[in-house]
């Protein structure tokens, strides 16, 4: 077994921070033919300025890393796929030269390589009264999972953003706003503008806490924040699905072991029809090499 390697077809901005890579190949096309692949994808990226370089496997089948390779793994959403067709598309935020993934998605052009190593996660399952927050990092995933709601989801999404130039159409059900919240150019993980917005959020007339479905997923004081205001607000543990994107003092390896994205037990765990990890895989998924 090696990684699955994705070439690039096409590269699309859709914003000035957000770029879009269409992967395609004999790769893409065998990674798409064994779910689970979506939502989220492991990618692997080589060193800089050199070619792939693929990990090994132990004697359990799970990926076996040596040198730097586990910190060259970042997990991200596939934004959409197409079996048929063997293609996918990951949206990255673009942030300069500040880190290997960054970097990577800056200089990409039709023709490089990256490794996908699995896929698989939970999302926000339908029904009730949809409530999700999310930073540019989550905004691959609010928009996959808008796409995937069904046509009479009613809820509310609060996305923050760079600003303005960030704000762009997202395809969803009539019955759910989106509030974007632009933070004016300061940096990422500065501001209250998310811990503001549950502060704040008003559901409809007849609508209670105990009947909403929540999803969080961006700087770890966010998440932290909002596990204690779902608890106060009298959210279900089993309806809500809170995960650290990131950190803003440790890389996505570092921040895994020292907290696991501030993820906790009991919470929502729903994964996508047709793309469900059976139990053994599930378990053995979750406790591999890969987190």
């Amino acid at each position: 077994m090696t990684a699955h390697e994705m070439i690039v077809q096409e590269v699309q901005d859709i914003t000035p921070h957000l770029r879009r890579v269409v992967f395609g190949g004999a790769g893409t096309a065998g990674y798409l033919a064994h779910p689970p692949c979506v939502p989220n994808i492991k990618l692997y990226f080589p060193r800089p300025g050199q070619d792939l370089d693929h990990p090994g496997v132990d004697e359990r089948g799970r990926w076996a890393f040596s040198g730097d390779q586990r910190s060259r793994v970042r997990t991200y959403t596939v934004r959409w796929m197409d079996a048929a067709a063997g293609q996918l598309a990951v949206d990255f935020v673009r942030h300069g030269d500040e880190g290997l993934a960054s970097a990577w998605v800056q200089r990409t052009a039709p023709g490089a390589v990256l490794g996908a190593l699995g896929g698989g996660g939970r999302v926000l399952k339908p029904g009730g009264y949809a409530l999700m927050f999310g930073d540019e990092t989550a905004l691959p995933a609010i928009s996959d999972m808008l796409e995937q709601m069904p046509a009479d989801q009613h809820g509310q999404v609060f996305i923050e953003v760079h600003d303005q130039a960030e704000i762009h159409q997202l395809a969803k059900p009539e019955g759910v706003q989106v509030h974007w919240l632009p933070r004016a150019g300061a940096p990422a993980g500065s501001t209250r503008l998310l811990i503001e917005a549950m502060e704040q959020v008003a559901l409809p007339e007849g609508t209670g806490f105990a009947g909403v479905h929540l999803w969080v997923s961006a700087e770890s004081e966010v998440v932290r924040f909002a596990r204690k205001w779902a608890a106060a607000a009298g959210v279900q543990r089993a309806n809500q699905l809170i995960i650290g994107y990131w950190h803003r003092q440790l890389d996505e390896v570092a921040y895994a072991k020292e907290s696991d994205h501030d993820r906790v037990k009991g919470e929502m765990d729903y994964e996508r029809p047709g793309h469900e990890h059976d139990a053994q895989h599930k378990h053995e998924h979750e406790h591999s090499h890969e987190h």
